[in-house]
């Protein structure tokens, strides 16, 4: 049987980093292969860094999984969520391109934090 693939949310990769057994656990539950990130998550994860050995440590972790691309599809959907939700939710931009990306890819968002999601109908949260 395949193994679910799964997007991971930067607050997921901080908490691999600081080596959170409870997520560190959960991400065990998906072959490494079936891991991905987004640009956006990259980028939040690279800006967190302090210096460069975090920074170095930031590039050997984010190599181990896939990115997925933004692309025009992603982008229309980031549109159509944010048409949607922008006023209602006042939701942040790079979550909203996240979550664009897991809707258009169909795959589930491991996140920590789902009240910047759930308002979302087609978005599927871990």
């Amino acid at each position: 049987m395949a193994s679910k693939m799964v997007i991971i949310d930067t607050c997921i990769l901080i908490e691999l980093q600081r080596g959170n057994k409870e997520v560190i656990n959960k991400v065990y539950e998906f072959e490494q292969k079936n891991i991905f990130i987004t640009p956006v998550v990259l980028a939040e994860f690279y800006r967190g860094a302090r210096d460069k050995n975090e920074w170095l440590k930031c590039r050997k972790l984010i190599a181990k999984f896939g990115i997925l691309s933004l692309n025009e599809l992603v982008t229309n959907v980031f549109i159509e969520i944010f048409d949607n939700f922008s006023l209602s939710h006042r939701p942040s931009i790079p979550d909203m391109l996240i979550a664009a990306s897991a809707v258009y890819y169909n795959m589930p968002l491991y996140t920590l934090n789902s009240k910047d999601f759930k308002f979302i109908p087609e978005i599927q949260l871990i």
